[in-house]
């Protein structure tokens, strides 16, 4: 059932109705206690309801946190059930707690729109966060609503800037997330294909233009004072800080076309859901699923909130109202607590009747390897790694192994730490793998302040002690089993701080201060590399001036692993054969040394030529394998 719940304001005050798709009113609101001088009385303490919509807007304080506690959340939520669904006798409330109702909120009125109506409350319940048998809440809009399609293998692009002067977001670990996701479900939703990500303004305005997606996501810093509301982009080669107000983000994507996205989601702070200014209002005037957060976001929460939306959206195919239900609905999995206000930061904007979708069809496991463009060559360094863990499970001894590698740029430093995720993932099928990603430190005057600040904030703890309890929260649901703690580490380039000298400090620093604190069934795998010009002299530093593998620690053993190297064309024909990528004998010479010829042996390269020949090759819509080629502009935006 879908119900719409009209408030107007007439002279200061508010009336409304309450109706159905067929725009015949159910009953009348005459007068709903709605206005920003109503009084509500919150853990005991009487608020008007403007100055509570004000503090929200402001973000989080120590005075609003303690107002919006689950008591003071549920006390809201069953007074704004109280102003729309009162009138109501008792049996038909209970009749409608029962069934699965989608319920949109219509109103030109920035105050009651901007009003937490996710939090509808009644008998104690929430009822946007029982899943997908109960209720839907999102904002609408009125008058005829059109029914939306998203097309098979929709195109996504993805606004990740990283502005310089800001706390960074994390977006190369989100954006790595999303890809694995969407990628393992739909070999076209790879970077360059049916997926564009772009990093600063201009490239917005002109992937707006030319890739026309059917659905953006947005993902980094907003700011709004309940009068404005910008998103915050990066430009040029220093990546400035460049506020763009929310409207003219939306002027980009509104095509004269009118071929504009069906879908858009902005992940950041302070989305204004229900301002004139504010993303819902401005996107959602000719976008019919728009999605904003109302509230202060965290990274890590942020994240969590954005994969889990996007995967129900594009692989499952659910209705962005039905989405949205679904993830309230498992709070629990996403490690959120009715505590904390940042359940309820996501709102949902409807202006469509029904929504369909073709999510891809899941992959047959006889097929091939989901994760096989991880796992081109680096056999040597992986099984040394992969063996040596192994053992170490099984004879629960050392505590933690250390692995260091190396090689010039382009040679795929970065992707191997990808490659033990997945792998070990599907090989240790008795042990459950957290990963963990630090940042390294800007500075290391203070070697122990710098080394704790930067685990804290990697684990989100408050102390180095707190690491353990960190482990136990993060894997309550794999109880019984062994845990691997990945700690992974960014590769170190060029010009970063961290010189063999401290590389050896650290070592010796994480045996001391976090080795130690693994408990019986946790051990460690910390994973560090380095991106560098003379391979060959980093080796004879390491191993010949630092003797690092002579490294003796009492509960972490230290390896140096080989270079990795240039790939040969004997490496390609080993990989194709190996992951069964049909790559017709008659031609396979000669797109190999094509491929070669344009790489020259570099890993980054080559895995990009390899996904190219997989969308030639691999067809999932039954086209003809063709000879490998590289994309044209076309190709990459359609």
């Amino acid at each position: 059932m879908r119900l719409f719940v009209e408030i107007k304001n007439s002279g200061g005050g508010y009336r409304g109705s309450v109706y159905q798709d067929d725009r015949v009113p159910l009953y009348d609101l005459p007068a709903p206690a709605l206005g920003p001088d109503e009084p509500l009385t919150l853990n005991g303490e009487t608020r008007r309801l403007g100055e509570i919509l004000r503090a929200l807007l402001q973000g989080p304080s120590p005075e609003l946190t303690a107002a919006f506690d689950e008591r003071g959340q549920l006390e809201f939520g069953q007074f704004l059930y109280r102003q729309v669904f009162g009138p109501l006798d008792a049996a038909t409330r209970e009749r409608l707690r029962q069934e699965k109702v989608e319920v949109r909120i219509v109103s030109d009125d920035e105050h009651v729109a901007r009003l937490p109506w996710v939090l509808l409350a009644a008998e104690g319940v929430f009822l946007s966060a029982t899943g997908s048998t109960g209720w839907s809440v999102a904002l609408g809009g009125g008058g005829a609503l059109p029914d939306c399609e998203l097309p098979p293998s929709p195109r996504i692009l993805l606004v990740m800037p990283e502005p310089a002067g800001l706390p960074r977001v994390d977006s190369e670990q989100h954006l790595e997330e999303l890809e694995d996701v969407l990628s393992t479900a739909n070999y076209l939703h790879t970077a360059g294909r049916h997926l564009v990500v772009v990093k600063d303004w201009e490239g917005f305005k002109r992937a707006a233009k030319e890739f026309k997606p059917h659905v953006v996501y947005y993902y980094g810093h907003g700011t709004s004072d309940g009068r404005t509301s910008s998103l915050i982009f990066a430009e040029g080669e220093k990546a400035r800080r460049a506020e763009k107000p929310v409207a003219d983000f939306a002027n980009c994507l509104r095509l004269e076309d009118g071929d504009g996205p069906s879908l858009a989601y902005v992940n950041c702070c302070l989305g204004d859901a229900g301002g004139w200014l504010g993303v819902g209002r401005q996107l959602g005037s000719f976008i019919p699923a728009v999605i904003t957060n109302c509230l202060s976001a965290y990274s890590g929460a942020a994240q969590r909130q954005g994969l889990t939306l996007l995967r129900s959206l594009i692989v499952k195919g659910e209705p962005p109202h039905v989405a949205v239900a679904n993830m309230r609905g498992n709070l629990a999995d996403l490690n959120f607590s009715f505590r904390d206000m940042r359940w309820m930061t996501p709102v949902l904007h409807c202006h469509y009747g029904s929504w369909k979708a073709h999510p891809p069809r899941p992959p047959s496991p006889l097929e091939r390897d989901p994760h096989w463009r991880f796992k081109l060559d680096r056999v040597r360094q992986f099984g040394q790694v992969f063996y040596q863990t192994k053992t170490m499970l099984s004879q629960r001894k050392p505590r933690s192994l250390a692995y260091i590698w190396y090689g010039k740029e382009g040679q795929g430093v970065e992707l191997f730490h990808q490659r033990l995720k997945v792998e070990l993932q599907e090989d240790l099928t008795d042990t459950h793998l957290y990963e963990v990603l630090p940042a390294w430190p800007q500075e290391f005057y203070n070697f122990h302040r710098s080394m704790t600040d930067m685990l804290l904030e990697a684990f989100d703890v408050q102390s180095l002690q707190e690491i353990p309890d960190r482990i136990r929260t993060e894997t309550r649901a794999v109880t019984g089993r062994q845990v691997l703690l990945y700690v992974r580490h960014e590769p170190v380039r060029p010009g970063m701080l961290l010189t063999p000298d401290l590389l050896h400090k650290y070592l010796e620093w994480w045996d001391a201060n976090v080795a130690v604190l693994l408990e019986d069934q946790s051990f460690g795998l910390l994973g560090i590399s380095f991106v560098v010009r003379k391979p060959s002299v980093f080796r004879s530093v390491l191993l010949e001036k630092k003797q690092l593998n002579a490294i003796r620690l009492g509960r972490t053993r230290v390896r140096l692993l080989d270079e990795m190297e240039r790939l040969q064309k004997e490496d390609l024909i080993d990989f194709i054969e190996t992951h069964n990528l049909p790559l017709p004998e008659k031609f396979r010479d000669r797109v190999l040394d094509e491929i070669m010829d344009e790489c020259n042996g570099e890993y980054d390269k080559i895995l990009e030529r390899l996904k190219n020949i997989e969308e030639l090759i691999w067809n999932r819509d039954g086209g003809q394998a063709r000879a490998a080629g590289p994309a044209t502009d076309d190709e990459d935006y359609n």
